[in-house]
Parts: structure tokens; sequence; C-alpha cells
């Protein structure tokens, strides 16, 4: 099985890679894997009442490679409404 890196992208430009991966059949259950950790991630915020500073979980190879990127925006489609998860503009 493949082994997937799900970095966390933060709207602070900072990244916290993965150092361990998670072997996973295919590309497609990587996405899902880093569309549910948003979703997670998202809820233990709002329960918490923290601010939610997340951008998206790049999914890359074992070399580092950018295999996708699922957004926060893409994850939370259709459960919270647009408008509320637009990050806020750069500068």
């Amino acid at each position: 099985m493949p082994k997937f890196f799900l970095h966390l992208n933060y709207l602070s430009a900072l990244v916290i890679d993965d150092p361990d991966g998670s072997d996973l059949p295919d590309l497609q259950a990587a996405t899902t894997e880093a569309t549910q950790g948003i979703r997670d991630l998202a809820a233990d915020c709002l329960r918490g009442g923290g601010q939610f500073a997340l951008r998206s979980i790049r999914v890359c190879d074992a070399t580092g490679g950018l295999l996708s990127e699922v957004t926060v925006r893409q994850a939370l489609a259709g459960i919270i409404p647009s408008g509320a998860v637009e990050p806020p503009p750069a500068g």
C-alpha cells in the first residue's frame, strides 16, 4: 500500500508536516482522509471556541511531491455556508 503524507497548511503560511504518513490504498482514499481531517479539526475548533486558521491539507508522496490539496472550502462545502469559510484577505 502506498504511503501518503497529509501536511497541514495554515493561513499564516505555517505548514506542519506529517512525519509518519499513512498507508492508504490510493490517492482517492488519501483525499478522503484529508477531507475528514479538516472536518474533524473544524469541529474541534468550534467546540473549543477557538479561531480556525487552517487553509488546506496537502496530500504528498514520500518525496514531498504534491499530489492533491484539499481546501477548507472544499471540505466544508455543503456543511457550512460558503461565505462562512472564506479565509480573510491576504496581507
